[in-house]
């Protein structure tokens, strides 16, 4: 080959080099003009609608969102703050408490001890705590809780006793659910304390006479019991009934409320308003992952904030397990409660706080990832994945949610976690047994 046709052929080469070189500058700098504009875009578009004075809808909040840029965090705080100004979200407040029921610290007290003392139980090994433990957010840590026969407390039950029907739910913030038990069976929490403590497959106390009367032998209950309800009462042991323990425990739950998360204090500015005072206190992924909660992602449709919850029992389809091609549950649910077929697979609402340190999730602890609950919420349910689930909210529907998004989702519940100190056990119980139980 001549010295001529060499060169040609190399020049050629640059040559072509060069042009793939320019074309490719060329699409990135189309690329990045389009992403400035539609970062532009979002942005006037917000402006004029702040100008304006007008209020945006969360139809025109998430329309927003797709326009806006991953990493322009001004953007979302200010989507964000249109969100929770969009829904009239509030802070959240102190929880109602019964009249015949306040929650005077000497009740707060007995309660707290009850709860965690295992004489409630008919072989005085078993407190409430063994199985609603602060080390797992006052619930198990177990697919689904382990009742009579079981030792040691939270994830160290499993496979020591009898295993029941669901997932142990967490305590905390029930104060503020309306119904209680999976299935809502229970409609307050003096009424929901005493069934565990009677039922044979959990604390196994088989007399309610029984348990007044070990309770009467102790000083130190006699004593909290007639500070706590009597009214000048002798410390002999009249003060200590049955409601009267219902009533003492009930008064510690409605204690455990998370009120102190990076999402509260989000919400609530320095002013106790929504007046953008501590924009810190979220990351950029939170924020955005706010905006799809509310938005695109439909989950506070029943997740409402503040408790995260609606107070009411609905059927999402839920299957056996996680996985794509599971079968229904089982489980009546609400249906067993009411005796009809429109009620089947009906259980309540759970509130959000601290939902990440309280898996696995779903009334039978099928799912062991929030990142699996979003995955079947943005199929769209048990119908969504073919099962043919008789009573699925029409509200549980498709959600075409990107994968930024769905991790995005999972990071804002992440900010519903507590930053207050944890619940701390009591040096000992007044039935001198041990703390939480054996």
């Amino acid at each position: 080959m001549s010295s001529a046709s060499s060169n040609y052929e190399n020049t050629g080469h640059e040559n072509t080099g060069a042009a793939r070189t320019r074309a490719n500058r060329i699409k990135l700098s189309i690329i990045a003009v389009f992403a400035l504009a539609a970062a532009a875009s979002g942005f006037w578009a917000y402006q004029r609608y702040r100008a304006s004075g007008a209020s945006l809808t969360m139809a025109q909040i998430t329309e927003l969102a797709k326009k806006t840029a991953p990493e322009d965090r001004q953007a979302w705080l200010r989507l964000a703050r249109a969100a929770l100004a969009a829904e009239s979200v509030q802070a959240i407040t102190a929880p109602t408490e019964p009249v015949n029921n306040r929650g005077e610290a000497s009740r707060v007290e007995l309660g707290y001890l009850l709860f965690f003392d295992p004489i409630l139980s008919g072989d005085k090994t078993t407190s409430c705590a063994s199985c609603h433990h602060p080390d797992y957010g006052m619930a198990d840590g177990l697919k689904k809780g382990i009742g009579a026969g079981g030792h040691g407390y939270g994830a160290h039950r499993a496979g020591t006793g009898r295993e029941l029907q669901r997932n142990t739910p967490s305590l905390f913030n029930v104060a503020y659910n309306p119904i209680l038990f999976w299935d809502g069976r229970a409609g307050s929490l003096e009424e929901q304390v005493l069934e565990p403590i009677f039922r044979e497959d959990e604390l196994n106390q088989p007399s309610a006479a029984e348990l007044v009367k070990r309770l009467r032998a102790i000083p130190k209950y006699r004593e909290m019991f007639a500070k706590a309800f009597g009214f000048n009462s002798p410390q002999d042991g009249r003060e200590i009934t049955l409601q009267n323990i219902a009533r003492a425990i009930a008064a510690f739950e409605r204690k455990l409320n998370i009120t102190e998360t990076a999402y509260d204090h989000f919400v609530k500015g320095p002013n106790g308003g929504n007046d953008g005072g501590n924009d810190d206190r979220l990351t950029t992924e939170e924020l955005r992952g706010l905006v799809v909660f509310i938005g695109q992602g439909q989950c506070a449709v029943c997740h409402i904030p503040p408790h995260f919850h609606d107070g009411v029992l609905s059927s999402i389809g839920t299957p056996v397990s996680a996985e794509k091609n599971a079968p229904l549950d089982s489980d009546p649910g609400f249906g067993a409660v009411i005796r009809r077929q429109d009620g089947f697979g009906m259980f309540k609402t759970p509130g959000l706080r601290n939902v990440a340190r309280t898996a696995p999730y779903m009334h039978n602890g099928g799912f062991k990832t929030l990142e699996e609950v979003v995955d079947f919420y943005n199929d769209g349910g048990g119908r969504g994945r073919g099962i043919d689930a008789y009573s699925q909210d029409a509200k549980v529907a498709k959600l075409d949610l990107t994968e930024q998004q769905k991790k995005d989702m999972v990071s804002f519940m992440k900010s519903l976690n507590d930053t207050a100190p944890p619940l701390g056990l009591p040096a000992n119980v007044p039935s001198g047994l041990p703390v939480v139980g054996k």
